[in-house]
């Protein structure tokens, strides 16, 4: 089979930074670009330390499928806990939220490392990709929102359930925007111009992969 091959020629940041597209497209706001980033960190955080602890009873031909049930699962679970807190904000992510269970990403990383490591060789790796992944789809919303509408928590109301986070108010720092932004090139665009801005500022972080190899 040719799927191990394939984590191992790759580089896993190209991967990363691949397996983030298809969220991109609910990431239209700070909010939303948040709330997938922070999905996306808890499932793969939590998928690759179930796995880490249960690889001895995972059948090396049913891997994938074995890896895909339990992202499956972490999804569901965080659906249930997002419905429960934020039943607004859960719909504004839709079905994009699902897509974390089928993530390339997320197979592929934990194919490669918490399958083939102990709990405590694979974790430390882990929240640093999960991490870099949920800053990413963070800031894309943010600059999404500026670009597109002008302002800063726009839809802040989708979080009127959460108590705490009352204080939050919408700010409009000027009038007008470009629809580009709004539209699914808009945030290639934008998604390009962030990692285009982190190579330039950290030039070792995008070759330190092909350094290591």
């Amino acid at each position: 089979m040719a799927y191990p091959d394939l984590t191992r020629s790759l580089d896993p940041a190209v991967l990363g930074l691949v397996g983030l597209t298809p969220l991109l497209a609910v990431c239209t706001t700070l909010v939303s670009g948040l709330a997938m980033g922070l999905a996306y960190l808890a499932v793969l955080s939590l998928t690759g330390v179930t796995v880490s602890f249960t690889r001895r009873f995972i059948p090396g031909r049913t891997s994938v499928i074995c890896l895909l049930l339990v992202s499956a699962a972490w999804v569901s679970i965080v659906d249930v806990l997002m419905q429960a807190c934020c039943y607004a904000l859960r719909e504004q992510l839709g079905m994009y939220l699902y897509l974390l269970a089928m993530n390339t990403t997320l197979l592929l990383h934990l194919e490669a490392s918490p399958l083939r490591h102990t709990f405590g060789e694979s974790v430390p790796a882990g929240p640093g990709t999960a991490l870099t992944g949920a800053v990413l789809l963070t800031v894309t919303g943010l600059l999404r929102e500026l670009a597109a509408g002008g302002g800063i928590l726009t839809d802040v109301h989708l979080l009127a359930r959460v108590e705490w986070l009352d204080f939050l108010e919408a700010a409009y720092l000027f009038r007008g925007g470009l629809h580009l932004f709004d539209t699914s090139a808009g945030a290639f665009i934008i998604y390009g111009l962030v990692l285009a801005a982190l190579s330039y500022c950290f030039p070792r972080m995008a070759g330190r992969g092909s350094a290591t190899r």
